[in-house]
Protein backbone atom coordinates (compact mmCIF):
# COMPACT_ATOMS: atom_id res chain seq x y z
CA UNK A 1 0.00 0.00 0.00
CA UNK A 2 1.18 3.52 -0.97
CA UNK A 3 0.30 7.04 0.18
CA UNK A 4 1.27 10.37 -1.02
CA UNK A 5 -0.09 13.35 0.22
CA UNK A 6 -0.31 16.37 -2.08
CA UNK A 7 -0.86 20.35 -2.43
CA UNK A 8 -3.51 22.02 -4.16
CA UNK A 9 -4.83 25.57 -4.09
CA UNK A 10 -8.57 26.16 -3.02
CA UNK A 11 -10.43 29.31 -4.16
CA UNK A 12 -13.69 28.50 -3.10
CA UNK A 13 -16.03 25.68 -1.02
CA UNK A 14 -16.98 24.02 -4.16
CA UNK A 15 -13.81 23.65 -5.56
CA UNK A 16 -11.99 20.65 -6.75
CA UNK A 17 -8.58 20.99 -5.77
CA UNK A 18 -6.81 18.19 -7.65
CA UNK A 19 -8.50 19.48 -10.72
CA UNK A 20 -6.97 23.37 -9.75
CA UNK A 21 -3.46 21.85 -9.34
CA UNK A 22 -3.64 20.93 -13.24
CA UNK A 23 -2.87 25.05 -13.66
CA UNK A 24 0.47 24.82 -12.26
CA UNK A 25 1.28 21.58 -14.08
CA UNK A 26 -0.10 23.16 -17.39
CA UNK A 27 2.24 26.87 -16.60
CA UNK A 28 5.12 24.35 -16.05
CA UNK A 29 4.44 22.24 -19.51
CA UNK A 30 4.10 25.61 -21.43
CA UNK A 31 7.42 27.08 -20.23
CA UNK A 32 9.14 23.69 -21.74
CA UNK A 33 7.20 23.45 -24.35
CA UNK A 34 6.39 26.66 -26.20
CA UNK A 35 2.51 25.27 -27.21
CA UNK A 36 -0.68 24.73 -25.41
CA UNK A 37 -1.13 22.23 -27.55
CA UNK A 38 1.80 20.15 -26.75
CA UNK A 39 1.43 20.94 -22.56
CA UNK A 40 -2.05 19.35 -22.87
CA UNK A 41 -1.72 15.93 -23.41
CA UNK A 42 1.45 15.33 -21.28
CA UNK A 43 -0.17 16.59 -17.91
CA UNK A 44 -3.43 14.05 -19.06
CA UNK A 45 -6.18 16.98 -20.43
CA UNK A 46 -7.12 17.34 -23.94
CA UNK A 47 -6.17 20.60 -25.59
CA UNK A 48 -10.03 22.16 -25.04
CA UNK A 49 -10.21 21.07 -21.37
CA UNK A 50 -6.73 22.99 -21.02
CA UNK A 51 -7.80 26.04 -22.34
CA UNK A 52 -11.29 25.86 -20.39
CA UNK A 53 -8.74 25.84 -17.06
CA UNK A 54 -6.89 28.59 -18.02
CA UNK A 55 -9.99 30.70 -19.33
CA UNK A 56 -11.16 30.08 -15.60
CA UNK A 57 -7.97 31.15 -13.70
CA UNK A 58 -7.16 33.87 -15.90
CA UNK A 59 -11.37 35.56 -15.38
CA UNK A 60 -10.61 34.33 -11.50
CA UNK A 61 -7.32 36.56 -11.11
CA UNK A 62 -7.91 38.89 -13.49
CA UNK A 63 -4.77 38.56 -15.14
CA UNK A 64 -3.33 37.08 -18.32
CA UNK A 65 -1.53 34.00 -17.58
CA UNK A 66 -0.38 32.77 -21.35
CA UNK A 67 0.91 34.91 -24.63
CA UNK A 68 -0.78 33.18 -27.60
CA UNK A 69 -0.41 34.39 -30.95
CA UNK A 70 -1.36 31.71 -33.86
CA UNK A 71 1.25 30.00 -35.37
CA UNK A 72 3.77 31.01 -32.61
CA UNK A 73 2.42 28.77 -29.83
CA UNK A 74 2.63 30.10 -26.65
CA UNK A 75 4.53 31.62 -23.89
CA UNK A 76 4.37 32.90 -19.83
CA UNK A 77 3.43 36.13 -19.64
CA UNK A 78 4.84 37.96 -16.45
CA UNK A 79 2.35 37.55 -14.06
CA UNK A 80 2.33 33.64 -15.33
CA UNK A 81 5.97 33.30 -14.57
CA UNK A 82 5.43 34.99 -11.31
CA UNK A 83 2.93 32.71 -10.15
CA UNK A 84 4.38 29.44 -11.30
CA UNK A 85 7.31 30.88 -9.50
CA UNK A 86 5.88 31.12 -6.18
CA UNK A 87 4.00 27.65 -6.41
CA UNK A 88 7.43 25.97 -6.89
CA UNK A 89 8.95 28.13 -4.04
CA UNK A 90 5.90 27.13 -1.82
CA UNK A 91 6.67 23.42 -2.81
CA UNK A 92 10.35 23.37 -1.97
CA UNK A 93 9.36 25.15 1.32
CA UNK A 94 6.65 22.61 2.55
CA UNK A 95 7.84 19.50 0.83
CA UNK A 96 10.28 18.51 3.01
CA UNK A 97 7.67 19.29 6.08
CA UNK A 98 5.10 16.89 4.36
CA UNK A 99 8.17 13.95 3.45
CA UNK A 100 8.77 14.13 7.55
CA UNK A 101 5.11 14.14 8.27
CA UNK A 102 3.87 11.13 6.05
CA UNK A 103 7.42 8.96 7.52
CA UNK A 104 5.48 9.90 10.54
CA UNK A 105 1.92 8.48 9.23
CA UNK A 106 3.54 5.52 7.95
CA UNK A 107 4.83 5.05 10.90
CA UNK A 108 1.49 5.58 13.10
CA UNK A 109 0.11 3.36 10.44
CA UNK A 110 2.20 0.55 11.33
CA UNK A 111 1.85 0.42 15.04
CA UNK A 112 -2.06 0.91 14.12
CA UNK A 113 -1.52 -2.60 12.29
CA UNK A 114 -0.11 -4.36 14.84
CA UNK A 115 -1.77 -6.96 16.82
CA UNK A 116 -3.26 -5.94 19.63
CA UNK A 117 -1.06 -7.24 22.57
CA UNK A 118 -3.25 -6.18 25.70
CA UNK A 119 -7.43 -5.97 25.57
CA UNK A 120 -8.29 -3.57 28.80
CA UNK A 121 -11.58 -4.87 30.17
CA UNK A 122 -13.87 -3.14 32.63
CA UNK A 123 -17.20 -3.94 33.69
CA UNK A 124 -18.72 -6.55 36.36
CA UNK A 125 -17.20 -9.26 37.47
CA UNK A 126 -17.65 -12.82 36.21
CA UNK A 127 -16.09 -16.21 37.27
CA UNK A 128 -16.68 -16.74 33.03
CA UNK A 129 -14.21 -13.51 32.53
CA UNK A 130 -11.68 -15.32 34.46
CA UNK A 131 -11.65 -17.95 31.92
CA UNK A 132 -11.42 -16.25 29.24
CA UNK A 133 -8.72 -14.43 30.28
CA UNK A 134 -6.84 -17.71 31.19
CA UNK A 135 -7.54 -18.96 28.24
CA UNK A 136 -6.50 -15.96 26.14
CA UNK A 137 -3.36 -15.92 28.09
CA UNK A 138 -2.62 -19.70 26.81
CA UNK A 139 -3.58 -18.80 23.20
CA UNK A 140 -0.47 -18.52 20.68
CA UNK A 141 -0.55 -14.99 19.17
CA UNK A 142 -4.02 -13.73 21.33
CA UNK A 143 -3.79 -10.44 23.05
CA UNK A 144 -3.66 -10.48 27.46
CA UNK A 145 -6.76 -9.26 28.92
CA UNK A 146 -6.01 -7.01 31.70
CA UNK A 147 -9.58 -7.00 33.66
CA UNK A 148 -10.36 -4.06 36.31
CA UNK A 149 -13.99 -4.58 38.01
CA UNK A 150 -16.90 -2.43 38.55
CA UNK A 151 -19.94 -2.10 37.96
CA UNK A 152 -22.01 -2.61 34.93
CA UNK A 153 -22.66 1.21 34.37
CA UNK A 154 -18.85 2.22 35.66
CA UNK A 155 -17.51 -0.29 32.55
CA UNK A 156 -19.76 1.19 30.20
CA UNK A 157 -18.90 4.82 30.75
CA UNK A 158 -15.20 3.28 30.64
CA UNK A 159 -15.79 1.86 27.33
CA UNK A 160 -17.50 5.13 25.84
CA UNK A 161 -14.83 7.14 27.33
CA UNK A 162 -12.00 4.83 25.77
CA UNK A 163 -10.54 3.84 28.73
CA UNK A 164 -10.69 0.38 28.10
CA UNK A 165 -11.89 -2.11 25.04
CA UNK A 166 -14.29 -4.40 26.49
CA UNK A 167 -16.97 -3.95 29.20
CA UNK A 168 -18.87 -6.95 31.15
CA UNK A 169 -22.30 -6.31 31.26
CA UNK A 170 -25.78 -8.85 32.20
CA UNK A 171 -29.37 -8.61 31.30
CA UNK A 172 -32.53 -11.22 32.49
CA UNK A 173 -35.23 -11.50 29.66
CA UNK A 174 -37.19 -9.99 32.58
CA UNK A 175 -35.83 -6.42 31.89
CA UNK A 176 -37.92 -5.76 29.52
CA UNK A 177 -38.72 -2.30 28.15
CA UNK A 178 -39.07 0.81 30.76
CA UNK A 179 -37.53 -1.98 33.71
CA UNK A 180 -34.73 0.16 35.98
CA UNK A 181 -32.14 -1.31 33.25
CA UNK A 182 -33.38 -0.29 30.26
CA UNK A 183 -33.83 3.33 31.71
CA UNK A 184 -30.15 3.13 33.60
CA UNK A 185 -28.21 1.04 30.48
CA UNK A 186 -30.16 2.89 27.69
CA UNK A 187 -27.34 5.98 27.64
CA UNK A 188 -24.59 3.76 27.46
CA UNK A 189 -26.26 1.43 24.84
CA UNK A 190 -26.81 3.31 22.31
CA UNK A 191 -26.80 1.43 18.58
CA UNK A 192 -25.14 3.76 16.91
CA UNK A 193 -22.38 3.28 18.89
CA UNK A 194 -22.32 -0.78 20.76
CA UNK A 195 -21.91 -4.09 19.54
CA UNK A 196 -22.38 -6.96 21.80
CA UNK A 197 -20.97 -10.63 21.95
CA UNK A 198 -23.01 -12.57 24.62
CA UNK A 199 -20.42 -15.13 26.46
CA UNK A 200 -22.63 -17.22 28.52
CA UNK A 201 -26.02 -17.52 30.46
CA UNK A 202 -26.16 -17.72 34.63
CA UNK A 203 -28.33 -18.38 37.50
CA UNK A 204 -29.21 -15.41 39.31
CA UNK A 205 -30.98 -16.22 43.12
CA UNK A 206 -31.33 -15.42 46.28
CA UNK A 207 -27.65 -16.89 48.57
CA UNK A 208 -29.49 -18.24 51.25
CA UNK A 209 -27.96 -18.78 54.91
CA UNK A 210 -28.25 -22.78 56.52
CA UNK A 211 -30.53 -20.76 59.18
CA UNK A 212 -33.31 -20.25 56.41
CA UNK A 213 -32.52 -22.49 53.86
CA UNK A 214 -35.81 -24.09 54.98
CA UNK A 215 -37.46 -20.94 55.27
CA UNK A 216 -36.86 -18.67 51.84
CA UNK A 217 -37.65 -20.43 49.26
CA UNK A 218 -39.40 -17.10 47.14
CA UNK A 219 -38.96 -13.33 47.79
CA UNK A 220 -41.87 -12.91 49.51
CA UNK A 221 -40.42 -15.52 52.19
CA UNK A 222 -37.27 -13.27 52.20
CA UNK A 223 -39.73 -9.93 53.01
CA UNK A 224 -41.68 -12.13 55.75
CA UNK A 225 -38.80 -13.69 57.38
CA UNK A 226 -37.12 -10.45 58.26
CA UNK A 227 -34.01 -12.46 57.48
CA UNK A 228 -30.95 -9.71 57.10
CA UNK A 229 -29.97 -8.94 53.51
CA UNK A 230 -26.98 -7.92 51.90
CA UNK A 231 -27.43 -6.37 48.49
CA UNK A 232 -25.14 -5.12 45.58
CA UNK A 233 -23.86 -1.58 45.26
CA UNK A 234 -26.82 0.74 42.86
CA UNK A 235 -24.02 0.73 39.75
CA UNK A 236 -23.98 -3.21 39.58
CA UNK A 237 -26.11 -4.93 37.31
CA UNK A 238 -27.34 -7.43 40.49
CA UNK A 239 -28.72 -4.54 41.86
CA UNK A 240 -30.59 -3.15 39.17
CA UNK A 241 -32.41 -6.87 38.65
CA UNK A 242 -32.80 -7.53 42.20
CA UNK A 243 -34.86 -4.02 42.10
CA UNK A 244 -36.73 -5.42 38.87
CA UNK A 245 -36.99 -8.69 40.13
CA UNK A 246 -38.81 -6.41 43.59
CA UNK A 247 -41.09 -4.44 41.18
CA UNK A 248 -42.66 -7.07 39.70
CA UNK A 249 -43.48 -9.42 42.99
CA UNK A 250 -45.18 -6.09 43.81
CA UNK A 251 -42.39 -5.17 46.93
CA UNK A 252 -40.57 -2.48 48.27
CA UNK A 253 -36.97 -2.23 49.59
CA UNK A 254 -38.10 -1.05 52.90
CA UNK A 255 -39.92 -4.57 53.13
CA UNK A 256 -36.13 -6.11 53.12
CA UNK A 257 -34.53 -6.32 55.84
CA UNK A 258 -30.96 -4.59 55.26
CA UNK A 259 -31.66 -3.54 51.87
CA UNK A 260 -29.08 -0.38 52.25
CA UNK A 261 -26.24 -3.28 53.38
CA UNK A 262 -23.88 -2.99 50.44
CA UNK A 263 -20.66 -5.33 48.70
CA UNK A 264 -19.16 -5.02 45.62
CA UNK A 265 -18.93 -8.30 44.30
CA UNK A 266 -21.03 -11.45 44.08
CA UNK A 267 -18.45 -13.43 45.93
CA UNK A 268 -18.34 -11.09 48.78
CA UNK A 269 -22.25 -11.27 49.08
CA UNK A 270 -21.93 -14.74 49.20
CA UNK A 271 -18.89 -14.29 51.57
CA UNK A 272 -21.03 -12.01 53.81
CA UNK A 273 -23.76 -14.84 54.16
CA UNK A 274 -20.81 -17.60 54.49
CA UNK A 275 -19.71 -15.58 57.36
CA UNK A 276 -23.16 -14.49 59.27
CA UNK A 277 -22.99 -10.82 58.59
CA UNK A 278 -26.44 -11.34 56.39
CA UNK A 279 -29.08 -14.01 55.95
CA UNK A 280 -29.81 -13.73 52.38
CA UNK A 281 -28.14 -11.68 49.47
CA UNK A 282 -28.44 -11.93 45.66
CA UNK A 283 -26.42 -13.44 43.08
CA UNK A 284 -24.83 -16.46 41.45
CA UNK A 285 -25.30 -19.78 42.14
CA UNK A 286 -21.42 -20.50 41.47
CA UNK A 287 -20.61 -17.89 44.22
CA UNK A 288 -23.33 -20.00 46.71
CA UNK A 289 -22.15 -23.42 45.70
CA UNK A 290 -18.91 -22.35 46.10
CA UNK A 291 -19.61 -21.51 49.37
CA UNK A 292 -22.18 -24.56 50.73
CA UNK A 293 -24.93 -22.27 51.28
CA UNK A 294 -28.28 -22.04 49.72
CA UNK A 295 -29.42 -21.17 46.28
CA UNK A 296 -32.83 -19.75 45.33
CA UNK A 297 -32.88 -19.48 41.42
CA UNK A 298 -34.38 -16.27 40.61
CA UNK A 299 -34.18 -16.09 36.96
CA UNK A 300 -31.48 -16.36 34.00
CA UNK A 301 -29.69 -13.55 32.22
CA UNK A 302 -26.94 -13.30 29.97
CA UNK A 303 -23.29 -11.99 30.04
CA UNK A 304 -22.40 -10.10 27.06
CA UNK A 305 -19.09 -7.76 26.84
CA UNK A 306 -19.64 -4.92 24.87
CA UNK A 307 -17.29 -2.89 22.21
CA UNK A 308 -17.79 0.07 20.43
CA UNK A 309 -19.04 -0.36 16.94
CA UNK A 310 -15.83 0.69 14.99
CA UNK A 311 -13.75 -2.13 16.89
CA UNK A 312 -16.51 -5.43 15.31
CA UNK A 313 -13.73 -5.55 12.59
CA UNK A 314 -10.43 -5.81 14.46
CA UNK A 315 -8.31 -8.80 14.41
CA UNK A 316 -8.65 -8.79 17.81
CA UNK A 317 -12.32 -9.34 18.14
CA UNK A 318 -12.05 -12.49 15.73
CA UNK A 319 -9.62 -13.79 17.87
CA UNK A 320 -12.11 -13.41 21.07
CA UNK A 321 -15.09 -14.94 18.94
CA UNK A 322 -12.55 -17.95 18.01
CA UNK A 323 -12.03 -18.71 21.56
CA UNK A 324 -15.45 -18.11 22.96
CA UNK A 325 -16.87 -20.59 20.44
CA UNK A 326 -14.16 -23.03 20.96
CA UNK A 327 -15.04 -26.53 22.43
CA UNK A 328 -11.88 -25.93 25.23
CA UNK A 329 -13.97 -22.88 26.58
CA UNK A 330 -17.19 -23.67 26.61
CA UNK A 331 -15.94 -27.12 28.41
CA UNK A 332 -14.54 -24.86 31.26
CA UNK A 333 -17.81 -22.78 31.53
CA UNK A 334 -19.75 -25.61 31.55
CA UNK A 335 -18.23 -26.82 34.76
CA UNK A 336 -19.29 -23.73 36.58
CA UNK A 337 -22.69 -24.53 38.53
CA UNK A 338 -25.76 -22.46 36.77
CA UNK A 339 -23.56 -21.78 33.69
CA UNK A 340 -24.23 -22.36 30.24
CA UNK A 341 -21.80 -21.57 26.82
CA UNK A 342 -22.45 -19.78 23.84
CA UNK A 343 -20.75 -22.20 21.43
CA UNK A 344 -21.61 -19.80 18.46
CA UNK A 345 -20.24 -16.42 19.25
CA UNK A 346 -21.31 -13.65 17.02
CA UNK A 347 -21.03 -9.75 17.35
CA UNK A 348 -25.20 -8.85 17.74
CA UNK A 349 -26.47 -5.21 17.51
CA UNK A 350 -28.19 -4.33 20.72
CA UNK A 351 -31.37 -4.97 18.85
CA UNK A 352 -30.49 -7.98 18.76
CA UNK A 353 -29.45 -8.73 21.89
CA UNK A 354 -31.29 -6.99 24.18
CA UNK A 355 -35.33 -7.68 25.66
CA UNK A 356 -36.09 -3.95 25.90
CA UNK A 357 -35.41 -3.35 22.01
CA UNK A 358 -39.03 -4.55 20.70
CA UNK A 359 -39.17 -2.34 17.28
CA UNK A 360 -40.58 0.55 18.93
CA UNK A 361 -37.99 1.79 21.75
CA UNK A 362 -34.75 3.42 21.39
Amino acid sequence: MTFRFELFPVISQDDNPRANGKLFKLLRAVRETGSLHQAAPGVGLSYRHAWGIMRTWEETLGRSLLDMERGRGASLTTFGERLLRAETRLHDELTPAIQQALLHFLNELEDAAKPEKVIRFSGSHDPAVELLANVLGKTAGAPDLDTVFCGSVEGLISLQEKQCELAGVYVSPVQAAGSVAHLTLRKWMKPNAIRLIRVADREQGLIVSPRYVTQIHTLADLARTRATFVNRQRSSGTRMLFDQLLASHGLFPDQITGYDNQEFSNERVAQAVAEGRADVGFGLRVNAEALGLGFVPMTREDYFLAIRRHDHLAAWVRQLLEVISSPDFAAQIARLPGYSANPAASVLTPEEALPWFDGNTR
